[in-house]
């Protein structure tokens, strides 16, 4: 799997928060989107936010969702 292949999404019920989707930069590897606004980010920071979603009981959902098949 490769980052450039999927976009990430976050939901909070069936809203959609925010979604990270690659950008091939190697200093900025991820544009946040996020209420119409769009925000660089590192891969570590990208990382704080996901892996507390993956716990049981989170109030968030992430889904790792193909490039080529996303809506926008």
């Amino acid at each position: 799997m490769k980052n450039s292949e999927y976009v990430i999404e976050q939901y909070r019920g069936d809203r959609l928060v925010r979604s990270f989707i690659p950008t091939g930069d190697q200093t900025w590897p991820w544009s946040m989107d996020v209420n119409g606004k769009s925000y660089l980010r590192t891969s570590g920071w990208v990382l704080s936010k996901i892996l507390p979603t993956l716990e049981e009981g989170s109030a968030f959902t992430t889904r790792a969702v193909p490039h080529s098949s996303r809506q926008e």
